[in-house]
């Protein structure tokens, strides 16, 4: 059976994401027109989806599913990566928003040319060229293969990047966060060897389906990662937008730190 996590870190940290939703929204922050302040728009509701995906890992990690919330976890630490990537330099913020936003496009070319495969000859067909032509959408799969800032390895270099808010984070620090939270939980996420001990069944005796065993013993790992990506994605897009970030937050992130150590 999985060891579960202090409930007392569970709390806090659960405590932790309620304060900082409740300050954020205190902020009254109205974006601005997304055609001319495009990261508005992609800042803010990064920070709904990371708000959103740290609650559902804390719960899973309160239902003794640590394993399952560890692997979830990794999306937090991409969605903070983006933030930190566009806001990286002030400078090239604008175009880096309008490239992750404008790769949506790649998404509908690469379900076009599977919609007009299964609809040749059809009144379907119709239906989806004239769509195609309305939006501006050319059939291929292609752009859908590469990553919208098109760097290989994103998560890796963005890591790497300098960025205003580092302070006296080096990149040995950098490096040690991304082994942990990227590369690890990355093994959760693509059920690689790492992800399924926790699963083995027992020699020599008949396999029931069983829960994990904590192994790994991911629940603390999570608990931090989502503790740690939800706060720099809330100053990364608080930076992008030029506001002060509240702290009381950082007050708050560092008492739920101290108690996951």
């Amino acid at each position: 059976m999985a060891r579960l996590c202090n409930k007392t870190q569970i709390l806090k940290v659960r405590s932790y994401l309620n304060r900082a939703e409740y300050l954020v929204d205190k902020l009254g922050i109205v974006p601005r027109l997304p055609y001319l302040y495009t990261f508005d728009t992609l800042g803010l509701a990064l920070v709904s989806k990371v708000l959103a995906l740290s609650k559902a890992c804390v719960k899973l990690v309160a239902l003794n599913f640590p394993d399952e919330a560890f692997g979830l976890s990794r999306s937090i630490v991409e969605c903070a990566t983006i933030l930190r990537y566009l806001t990286a330099e002030p400078a090239v913020q604008d175009r880096r928003s309008r490239d992750f936003a404008k790769f949506a496009m790649a998404d509908k070319a690469f379900w076009a040319h599977y919609a007009l495969k299964h609809s040749i000859g059809t009144d379907k067909e119709f239906e989806i060229r004239r769509y195609m032509e309305q939006e501006g959408i050319v059939a291929d799969t292609k752009p859908a293969r590469r990553h919208w800032s098109d760097e290989e390895g994103f998560v890796w270099k963005a890591s790497l990047l300098d960025h205003p808010l580092d302070g006296t984070r080096t990149e040995m620090h950098r490096k040690a966060e991304y082994a942990v939270n990227y590369y690890y939980a990355s093994q959760f996420v693509h059920c690689s060897s790492l992800a399924i001990d926790s699963y083995c069944p027992d020699e020599a005796t008949p396999f029931c389906v069983a829960p994990s065993s904590g192994l790994r013993k991911t629940g603390n790992s999570t608990l931090f990662a989502v503790t740690v990506s939800a706060h720099s994605s809330i100053g990364y897009a608080l930076f992008g937008m030029n506001i002060d970030f509240p702290h009381k937050l950082n007050a708050s992130c560092q008492r739920t730190l101290e108690i996951l150590v």
